[in-house]
């Protein structure tokens, strides 16, 4: 019973201190800077598009309904703007849409030292950079994993130069 009698009081004794916390007093909030940028991957089997979220943020978008396919059907959907679900989770798009006019396979071509040249029906130069990177992004995506793509994007009346998603600003 002395063991039981010595237990209780010494949680009696230790429980305020425990309570007291470890001295370190409350602060307010601390900027540190704006959030990270990355360039997520997919889950495997799986295409990404990529839209605008917040403040033009590129954000990945795996298309669960759309099994890995052809660059050329990529840029489809990209075209198409963001579904429903996209939608619903305030996500954007500055990519000219076709308005339901579909791209053939012809629409994207793979070049030497894995560069992709997407044949858009609007002009290249005339896109917003948040454009561009969403196309690039998107194209660059559909290549092996692991390797590093450059897409060319080509309009009727010029092209821009060969960049990767990880190279835009």
């Amino acid at each position: 019973m002395t063991r039981v009698r010595a237990l209780a009081t010494a949680a009696a004794l230790l429980g305020p201190l425990l309570l007291a916390g470890c001295g370190i007093k409350p602060t307010g909030p601390v900027d540190s800077g704006s959030a990270a940028t990355v360039v997520v991957a997919g889950p495997d089997g799986f295409s990404v598009l990529y839209f605008l979220g917040p403040g033009g943020r590129l954000v990945p978008s795996p298309q669960r309904d759309m099994p890995k396919v052809p660059p050329f059907e990529v840029l489809n959907r990209l075209l198409d703007g963001p579904g429903q679900r996209e939608q619903e989770a305030g996500l954007t798009t500055e990519v000219p849409s076709l308005h339901g006019w579909r791209l053939d396979s012809a629409a994207v071509s793979f070049g030497p030292r894995n560069e992709i040249t997407a044949r858009l029906p609007f002009a290249a130069e005339d896109l917003t950079d948040n454009a561009r990177r969403q196309l690039v992004c998107s194209l660059a995506s559909t290549g092996a994993k692991g390797a590093r793509i450059t897409v060319v994007l080509k309009g009727p009346t010029g092209s821009l130069e060969a960049v990767g998603c990880d190279g835009l600003p």
